[in-house]
């Protein structure tokens, strides 16, 4: 099995970024029959994963019998690498969820990673910090056959339909200095903070099917993993 590592990360907290890492890996597992381990890097808080211990602990002993589910990891600087191993080619995904800052518990976790998306705003200041953590990626994971990072993509998060001609006026400026954007965007929607960032239940089948809703974000980082792989191949 081929096991991508993955991680929606930045260098800011407060963007959405666990947010993101949970729908996906929830979304791939059930929506898209995925194996996937989704591994909390957020030492010593470990959020995702008392989030995971609340959701079970909410249902019923005979619904949580029946509910298939993905396994959540906590890890930290001491335990990755050995956790990585233990599914790297047991899963399709390895999603590493980290804490918001560019800290060196974060560098050493990065090391790991094979694709990375990261979250871009039109807010001036998260323009330049965003940037700013692309460059380091680039000239110092991406540029260094020492490292595994295969790709590295920005797309628009928080995105608002009604300042669409601002995000294209933004985004063509970034593309002019060669910034790899996705096709899709993250819309801001507050049904994926209180509904749908969940490690249990995923999207409704019959919801977020338009062109600018998350599935279509899911599928093209599935895309594109696997177009990062076969060009390897090649």
């Amino acid at each position: 099995m081929e096991t991508k590592i993955i991680s929606i990360a930045g260098e800011k907290g407060g963007v959405g970024k666990t947010t993101l890492n949970i729908m996906l890996a929830t979304n791939l597992f059930h929506l898209y029959s995925k194996k996937v381990v989704l591994m909390d890097y957020d030492d010593p808080q470990y959020s995702v994963f008392k989030k995971r211990e609340r959701e079970l602990n909410s249902i019923d002993e005979n619904e949580k019998n029946d509910l298939e589910i993905y396994p959540i990891e906590k890890v930290s600087t001491s335990n990755i690498k050995n956790t990585i191993i233990q599914y790297y080619g047991k899963v399709d995904y390895i999603i590493i969820d980290f804490h918001g800052g560019l800290t060196q518990e974060m560098i050493e976790g990065l090391m790991f990673v094979e694709h990375i998306f990261i979250p871009f705003d039109h807010d001036e200041l998260e323009i330049d910090s965003t940037y700013n953590f692309y460059l380091t990626l680039k000239s110092n994971f991406l540029e260094n056959e020492e490292r595994v990072l295969k790709s590295v993509h920005l797309f628009f998060n928080q995105y608002r339909k009604i300042q669409k001609n601002k995000f294209a006026v933004l985004k063509g400026q970034l593309m002019s200095v060669d910034l790899p954007f996705m096709k899709n965007v993250v819309k801001e929607k507050e049904i994926y903070r209180t509904q749908y960032r969940n490690t249990l239940f995923p999207i409704p089948d019959n919801k977020e099917l338009g062109e600018l809703d998350i599935k279509k974000f899911f599928k093209e980082i599935m895309e594109l993993t696997s177009k990062e792989i076969k060009e390897l191949e090649n």
